[in-house]
């Protein structure tokens, strides 16, 4: 059985939390989304969806892996976190302070300057390989007078697109020294977080807490993975769902510190790492139902009664604090932290229940996307490799054989990797799922410049296209699809060129003539189709499985019928060769469909 009590009282904290909301700021915020790993970045010191603990958002929360930007259903969502914020205490004038910004409550007692996204993409013409594709300031001071300068950074390639690197500079603008002053960063992280989404239930209740909670003390890496509940639920491992078969959350996530400057004392950094079962201890984390003395013995690691033992499984609440420090009038301080989710792939994760087994791998995983980053930022963000850029692609259906075309420009001519000087370009790689904007994908093509077949056979020389039809597929699914670039060394591009919407080869035949469309109408020279012999090609779609199709010039005289008898596809095409074979000259055009089922008829415009 559920505790009904303890569950009812949290969602009436969630509640009255949320009421909160309505009568503060709205923060502006902007999103990481160019790797695997998406994020929304406040304007106001939070991180997370736009509103903290809002079960409905689909805005980023340490997704993973991330996108796309639209959700069709609310069970696409893979967020690891409900929010996060930060803290900050000290003493001032002789008096106390605290200051909290999330992860519950928003403030607006603060100056807040706004927020900014740089892009520093490959493919911009002033690329620079030692900076972050992706870079999000926030600017604000606090009513202490702090200022406080976040930047996060983000990148899409392979093996550093898993983490982002947050950087704080607090400042200290009154016009005297502030004393014992310590930065917290309050995190809650819980890959349960899927319950609400896959399972219609928050996880949030003493019978289903199931995170579990740890610290790895040589990376100061603090992080959880979803396990089993306090009873006993084997199959909630992962959140399984029963409906896709296969497991939700299959990454550990976790946070940890890069970097701190000394603190006034020298002792070692973070000052204070705390983890608590939220459902015991939430009343006691605001300034809403606590002093500020509290919450600063809290931060400063004096009040550690609310920790958590090692072995529970727990709602969690998670604390990393940096101090003490004596900060000058007109003085900063540096704390740099990085997020980061890693596990299984998708691939494995559809396996369901017998994918269980691979969850601990995650842990390995996570630890070394850590490592990464931490070699990324000591390096001072120089990487080592850089990919080939990832081509622009078009996708569209054909339907004269019921296939799917995926074209692109070439990228390879000129290429110089940035990093060596190399002009080391290899192959393009075509990859497909019939499952998400994430995947899992299948490699269905390479296609290599440097070999005379492959420009013969998929190198349009007139339209300067690579063009492969993909003929592999079933009529009626929804298809996603990806270009990569990879060199000659094997380091290849990421998937950002990816499908938000899916492309079917052909839609399956209407149930009645109402929404007959025909494409491209008007006509102008092409028909957009990038494959040699569709250049004339027109459709008419959303027909019946049995119709008639006759085209008339503007006097009257029919040109052509064709006959469509198709149970699967509800489309059909023409060539613009008449019954006698003769090409179709400019002009005006009636057209008209028949069928058992209705009537249609309509214009087309042929521009030539």
């Amino acid at each position: 059985m559920k505790n009904i009590f303890l569950h009812s009282l949290f969602l009436l904290f969630l509640a009255s939390s949320l009421s909160l909301f309505a009568q503060i700021r709205n923060a502006d915020f902007e999103v990481h989304n160019r790797g695997i790993l998406w994020e929304t970045m406040n304007d106001d010191g939070t991180i997370g969806a736009a509103e903290p603990l809002d079960q409905f958002s689909f805005y980023p929360s340490m997704d993973w892996p991330g996108g796309p930007g639209t959700l069709p259903l609310k069970d696409e969502q893979r967020s690891y976190m409900a929010g996060a914020g930060m803290w900050m205490g000290g003493i001032r004038d002789g008096a106390l302070f605290f200051s909290e910004h999330g992860p519950f409550n928003r403030v607006d007692d603060a100056n807040f300057e706004g927020i900014q996204k740089t892009e520093n993409f490959i493919e911009n013409v002033n690329f620079n390989p030692n900076q972050a594709e992706e870079t999000i300031t926030a600017i604000f001071t606090t009513g202490e007078n702090i200022r406080v300068e976040r930047r996060s950074h983000a990148w899409s390639f392979p093996g550093v697109n898993n983490f982002i690197i947050i950087e704080y500079l607090l400042t200290n603008e009154n016009s005297s020294a502030i004393s014992d002053f310590y930065l917290g960063l309050p995190y809650l992280i819980r890959p349960s977080y899927q319950d609400i989404l896959a399972h219609n239930g928050w996880g949030d209740d003493a019978n289903r807490s199931d995170e579990v909670v740890a610290y790895d003390t040589s990376r100061s890496l603090l992080f959880a993975y979803d396990d089993t509940p306090n009873i006993s639920f084997p199959s909630d491992v992962g959140n399984y769902v029963e409906r896709f078969d296969e497991l939700r959350t299959t990454g550990y996530a976790g946070y940890a510190l890069l970097y701190a400057d000394p603190a006034s004392d020298n002792r070692p950094q973070p000052a204070n790492v705390l983890v608590a079962q939220l459902l015991d201890h939430s009343i006691r984390l605001t300034l809403d139902n606590n002093t500020q003395e509290a919450l600063y013995a809290i931060l400063n690691g004096s009040d550690r009664s609310m920790q958590a033992d090692p072995e529970d499984r727990i709602v969690p609440f998670m604390l990393m604090s940096c101090g003490p420090y004596d900060i000058p009038a007109n003085e900063s301080i540096r704390i740099v932290v990085v997020e980061a989710v890693n596990g299984i792939d998708l691939e494995n994760a559809q396996e369901g229940i017998s994918a269980q087994g691979d969850l601990p791998q995650g842990k390995t995983l996570l630890q070394g996307s850590i490592d990464n980053a931490r070699t990324l930022f000591e390096n001072d963000y120089q990487l080592t490799e850089i990919p080939p850029r990832t081509p622009d692609i078009t996708v569209l259906a054909i339907p004269t054989d019921q296939s799917i075309s995926i074209s692109f420009s070439p990228i390879d001519e000129g290429w110089t990797n940035p990093i060596n000087g190399e002009e080391n370009f290899r192959e393009y790689r075509i990859y497909r799922s019939n499952r998400s904007f994430n995947g899992p994908w299948e490699r269905i093509r390479v296609l290599r410049p440097s070999s005379a077949s492959h420009r013969l056979n998929f190198f349009n020389e007139d339209e300067e296209l690579w063009a492969y039809k993909d003929t592999d597929i079933q009529v009626g699914v929804s298809y996603y699809y990806t270009v990569t670039s990879r060199d000659t060394e094997g380091v290849e591009s990421f998937w950002i060129n990816r499908l938000s919407d899916p492309v079917k080869a052909a839609n399956p035949p209407a149930e009645n003539t109402l929404n007959i469309k025909v494409f491209p109408n008007p006509f102008r020279r092409t028909s957009g189709l990038p494959l040699v012999g569709e250049e004339n090609t027109i459709t008419w779609t959303n027909l019946p499985p049995q119709a008639t199709i006759r085209i008339y010039t503007a006097g009257g005289e029919m040109v052509k019928t064709i006959e469509h008898d198709n149970e699967n596809v509800g489309e059909a095409v023409w060539n613009q060769l008449s019954d006698a074979q003769q090409r179709t000259a400019p002009g005006i055009y009636f057209w008209t469909v028949s069928s058992e089922v209705g009537r249609a008829k309509g214009t087309l415009l042929l521009i030539k």
